[in-house]
Order: C-alpha cells, then structure tokens, then sequence
C-alpha cells in the first residue's frame, strides 16, 4: 500500500510536465500555423495575423520590416490593447520557439488583466 502512495505524486508531476509539454506543443503549432500564413500572403500585404484575444488584448503577428541587419527576424509578435488603442509590447522572433514564448509571456501578461484565464471573471 505505501509504494501505490508514492507512485500517485509521481504520477501527478508527470501528468504536470506532460500537460505543460502539450501546451507548449500546442503554442508552437499556433506560431508555426501563423507563420505559414504569414508568408503565404500577397507581397505588400500588411494586415496583422490575430494569435489570440483575452479580453480588451489581442496578441498579435506580423512581417517584420526589412532591416540591414545580418540576421533578421522572421516575424514579430505583439500584444496591443483595443480599449486604450495601444501597443503594450513587442517581440522581433527570430525563430517559432522564440515566438512561442513571446506568445506564452504575452498571454500571461493578458489574462490577469481580463479577469483571469480564458477571460472569465473572477468568482
């Protein structure tokens, strides 16, 4: 009896890291699909690509601009507030794992805002 108790947290920290791994499967999916989207556009073509909205926030992808840097970003990821018409802040994406967690920082940063995960109000 006492080895099944030990098992049963073992079994809920990986049930844990597995669920944190599928997110982050999931992230990267969403980033790649964007991305794929992205370059899949007519040339010129501005219009950002909407990744998620929590609330009043909407997080974001779009072109970067051309730079003369050496090594330019793929994409940029942003996070842009509707009711206060601002940008709250942006990430140059080098790679779909950077713009994974670019996105994963942002939607943290939104969902307090909004009440919470999901954009449900606080009970």
């Amino acid at each position: 009896m006492a080895e099944l108790a030990i098992k049963r947290p073992t079994t809920k920290a990986r049930g844990f890291v597995v669920g944190r791994a599928l997110e982050y499967n999931f992230t990267t999916l969403r980033i790649s699909r964007a991305y794929v989207s992205l370059l899949s556009r007519p040339e010129g073509d501005v219009t950002a690509i909407s990744l998620a909205w929590i609330g009043d926030y909407e997080i974001r992808m779009h072109a970067a601009p051309p730079t003369g840097a050496a090594q330019q970003p793929l994409f940029i990821v942003d996070i842009f507030d509707h009711d206060a018409q601002l940008f709250i802040d942006s990430r140059a994406c080098h790679t779909i794992a950077e713009g994974a967690v670019a996105f994963d920082e942002f939607l943290h940063m939104a969902e307090p805002a909004a009440g919470g995960p999901h954009g449900t109000p606080p009970v």
